[in-house]
């Protein structure tokens, strides 16, 4: 299996329960074809680099997903004739890219455990310290002044 990601663009007009069945309908197509749907990021409205059929604005949506092939021709029959989906793209993703993304990810985690394992020793090596301080009730307060006045 291979992994891709499709990008598809849908009229900012429609209203947001039509975005989530449309997104919907997406990712159901993709796992009745023996997809895995890894991530669904909506990226939201923007605006586009240049009108696409008298819009200025759509609404951002990317899928990324494994599948042994025939996924993108599928996406592109959906996509073709469904008047809501201004443009599309769907690519495969190159394997070296693939290793540098488990390999950053691998570097994230290492740094995030070094970072967590020095704090936990510097909090080990930190003694509490408290402070204890004298606060007045409103009696004495009031016994200062008297005695002040009395002087």
């Amino acid at each position: 299996m291979a992994l891709y990601e499709t990008i598809f663009i849908l009229d900012s007009l429609l209203p947001p329960e039509e975005i989530d069945k449309q997104v919907d309908r997406v990712k159901e197509l993709l796992e009745t074809n023996n997809c895995k749907v890894i991530e669904i990021d909506r990226w939201g409205k923007r605006r586009l680099a240049y009108e696409i059929q008298k819009k200025q604005y759509g609404y951002y949506v990317v899928i990324e997903f494994d599948s042994d092939g025939t996924a993108p021709q599928l996406l592109s029959n959906e996509f073709n004739y469904n008047d809501k989906v201004l443009r599309y793209m769907t690519y495969r993703f190159n394997k070296n890219i693939i290793k540098d993304r488990a390999k950053s990810e691998l570097k994230a985690a290492k740094e995030t455990k070094e970072l967590e394992e020095k704090i936990d020793e510097k909090e080990a090596k930190v003694e509490p310290v408290i402070e204890a301080k004298k606060v007045e009730t409103a009696e004495e307060g009031k016994e200062t002044e008297n005695e002040k006045t009395n002087e």
